[in-house]
């Protein structure tokens, strides 16, 4: 496994130069993934590593529209102290968030954003799985590795709260898939229900991890809200549901998709 410290300077850096990053290469295995991003972690502790995950380009390119779809940059109420005074016109924000001095523009106007979102709203936006998708669901939480689109960054993100770091490089942008809003309210609601640490985004997938693997009532509650997300019904809601608690049985991480 090859990990270089890039910067934020990159003309590629997924954040738009918001945020440090590491590139990664060469992963064989979860436990590598999981050992590089404790690695990064320690070595960063006011940051919250943000894995890419899968198709590494089509990500880059729905986030950037993400940001100019939903407005991103609203800065009412926020503190202007430490930010570079050029970015300013007017008390209005012009600048071109593309220097980690101007992250606390791009967290203020995301948290606005997203402070509403709920899980439920994610789970009335209407995704589902599909034979084909659930087939390869399984294929990916049965050998997570092959989801990555390597070499994976790893964004720096000066954030308290692992979904927080989705502010660095929020995703969603297409109607039929969750908003960048709603992959927030996803992810926080893993971590506070499920004990899952969002480490990555992917173009169509996030990336969880938890300490340890669910014990049998925690992962039927994982399976139950997995359910909720992809409105599984009748016998469809039998199958996800056993699918996803042998998904997650002896193991720490969850790939959920958030694309139709």
């Amino acid at each position: 496994m090859d990990m270089r410290f890039r910067g934020n300077k990159t003309p590629d850096n997924p954040s738009g130069g918001l945020c440090d990053e590491y590139r990664i290469g060469g992963i064989g295995s979860l436990d590598e993934l999981v050992a590089a991003y404790r690695q990064i972690a320690a070595r960063h502790p006011a940051c919250k590593p943000l894995f890419s995950l899968d198709d590494f380009p089509q990500a880059c390119y729905t986030s950037g529209h993400a940001r100019g779809r939903f407005a991103l940059t609203d800065i009412t109420g926020l503190d202007p102290a430490g930010i570079p005074e050029n970015c300013f016109q007017d008390g209005v924000y012009v600048g071109d968030l593309d220097s980690k001095a101007e992250f606390p523009v791009c967290a203020h106007g995301f948290a606005r954003f997203a402070s509403h979102a709920t899980f439920e709203q994610a789970c009335a936006h209407g995704l589902t799985l599909d034979t084909q998708a659930l087939q390869e669901w399984t294929a990916f939480q049965d050998d997570p590795v092959s989801l990555l689109d390597q070499p994976v960054s790893a964004l720096l993100v000066p954030v308290a709260y692992t979904y927080d770091a989705m502010a660095a490089f929020p995703n969603g942008y297409f109607t039929c898939d969750l908003g960048p809003d709603q992959t927030f309210a996803v992810a926080r609601h893993f971590c506070r229900e499920h004990g899952y640490d969002l480490i990555g985004i992917g173009a169509s997938y996030l990336g969880l991890l938890r300490d340890a693997p669910p014990d049998a009532a925690r992962a039927e509650a994982i399976a139950a809200d997995a359910c909720a997300l992809y409105n599984a019904r009748g016998h469809d809601r039998q199958a996800l549901a056993a699918a996803v608690i042998e998904g997650v049985a002896g193991r720490r991480h969850l790939w959920l998709r958030y694309t139709e």
